[in-house]
């Protein structure tokens, strides 16, 4: 279904996702994004097309604010200490997939107007991702790739912009 415009063809979809978005646990939270990273990971590789920029408006008229709302959520969240392991890592996931999300929506040519105007959210998050030190809460290598694949996704926006 991700491959199609969800806009024209699931117009629920997006609606019932923010439900998760605003109030979920965060698991739930976590499967909505999943969700979300695979309909817009279609951005990055399809034909720039009247339909395809349509799409991605609405993405970004419906989902950016919520999206940059849950990441500074979930940096708030990090920088408390004494958080599980488990919680942690459902923490760094969530922050991997809105950049994921994130990614994909930039892919395109120029910055959406909304990602200018919140540039200094998103990079003062990045830049905390960047540094901080994950390995002492998740010392199990297994569980450290948390730790490392967030800190990629970071280095692959800065990258795109």
């Amino acid at each position: 279904m991700g491959k199609r415009y969800v806009q024209k063809e699931w117009p629920s979809l997006i609606p019932e996702v923010s439900n998760y978005l605003n109030q979920g646990t965060l698991e739930n939270k976590q499967l909505a994004l999943e969700a979300v990273k695979k309909i817009c990971k279609k951005y990055r590789y399809m034909f720039r097309s009247d339909a395809l920029y349509s799409e991605m408006n609405y993405m970004i008229k419906n989902l950016s604010t919520l999206l940059l709302t849950n990441l500074i959520a979930v940096i708030q969240q990090l920088q408390q200490s004494g958080n599980p392991p488990e919680v942690v890592k459902q923490l760094l996931s969530i922050s991997n997939s809105i950049l994921h999300i994130f990614e994909s929506i930039l892919s395109q040519e120029e910055l959406p107007d909304f990602y200018e105007e919140n540039l200094p959210q998103i990079t003062q998050a990045c830049t905390f991702l960047l540094d901080a030190n994950f390995l002492q809460v998740l010392p199990d290598a297994k569980d450290a790739v948390y730790h490392f694949k967030v800190r990629a996704k970071v280095v692959r926006l800065v990258h795109l912009y």
